[in-house]
């Protein structure tokens, strides 16, 4: 792998104003011609089969090429934060996550010292577009919580949402862990004592937990929800099972197949990899920049791109809005 390319900076300056809007009138025939997934399939079989042979498809055309960094997990954590907030669905945040690494990994952006407020300004435009193809009601642009040094104008964050729009190729409905929870509940979690409930609730929260460890960016989402629903399922954390109990798990599916209990077995021994892990170190602390003061008494810096030092703005050079 060779250098990052160019900062996300200069990206967003070489974005003229002609594309934006010609990026406006692709939106229209995006929304028009792009099938949009079921968030959650029943026991429809067939649809199931379909579901995963695209996935498939998709997966060997792009394999993952995700990358961990500390500024991943700082805007993992903004987007978390910010889905709490506004009470978003947890796909949602899911979704975002899933944008931020599809451009990362097809950008390969690189960020300098004096940047690091490009990655929250990524976060913004990824939860953006992620909460108006999820949510029903979407918060403005101006809405979303700002650092203390600056605030992105909402110019700013849409055509940062135009950039990330045109790198994953208006291709925006991607196929999570998610659209298969209530198909998995329904066909492996047969222990009456846990509620169909408290399994979407745990299996959930792990999804989202999950997005922090990109060796699970190599794993086909079915299988991550197929080994999520399983563990979620489990009456005692102690429980152990075996590459034939396993397997017998997923029987009844008629398009099951030894390949997917070969994978589903491997990301099972990852997860109990990393749940012995937390249980012996205690999860790093992950600096995430606090919310401005009420008052606004804070000094900040408005991003706008009439700026003409926008690409580096200066952390002490601010004044108050």
């Amino acid at each position: 792998m060779g250098e990052p390319s160019d900062s996300l900076a200069l990206l967003l300056c070489h974005e003229s104003e002609s594309s934006l809007n010609e990026d406006d009138e692709r939106i229209e025939r995006s929304e028009e011609q792009e099938p949009h997934f079921a968030t959650t399939i029943g026991d429809d079989e067939d649809y199931v089969a379909e579901l995963v042979l695209k996935e498939n498809r998709r997966f060997e055309t792009e394999p993952t090429k995700t990358r961990s960094s500390v500024d991943r997990l700082i805007a993992i954590d903004w987007i978390l934060t910010t889905r709490t907030r506004f009470g978003f669905q947890q796909q949602t945040a899911y979704i975002a996550i899933s944008y931020l690494d599809l451009f990362l990994q097809r950008r390969f952006i690189g960020l300098q010292r004096d940047e690091t407020w490009a990655i929250r300004l990524l976060s913004v435009a990824c939860l953006s577009l992620a909460a108006k193809m999820e949510e029903r009601i979407v918060p403005g642009l101006s809405q979303y919580p700002q650092d203390q040094d600056f605030v992105f104008k909402p110019d700013v964050i849409r055509k940062t949402e135009l950039l990330v729009l045109s790198t994953l190729d208006w291709k925006m409905n991607l196929i999570t862990p998610f659209h298969y929870l209530n198909y998995f509940v329904a066909k492996i979690s047969h222990d009456h004592s846990v509620s169909k409930e408290l399994v979407l609730l745990r299996s959930s929260d792990s999804l989202l937990a999950l997005t922090k460890e990109v060796s699970f960016t190599d794993y086909r989402q079915f299988v991550v929800a197929a080994v999520t629903t399983m563990l979620a399922s489990s009456t005692s954390s102690d429980i152990r099972l075996t590459r034939e109990e396993i397997a017998n798990k997923f029987r009844s599916i008629s398009w099951w197949t030894s390949n997917e209990n070969e994978n589903v077995y491997l990301c099972y021994q990852r997860m109990l990899e990393i749940e012995e892990r937390k249980h012996m170190t205690p999860p790093p602390e992950i600096a995430v920049p606090r919310e401005p003061p009420a008052s606004g008494s804070g000094a900040k810096r408005r991003l706008s791109f009439d700026d003409p030092d926008q690409t580096s703005p200066p952390a002490k050079n601010t004044r108050r809005l």
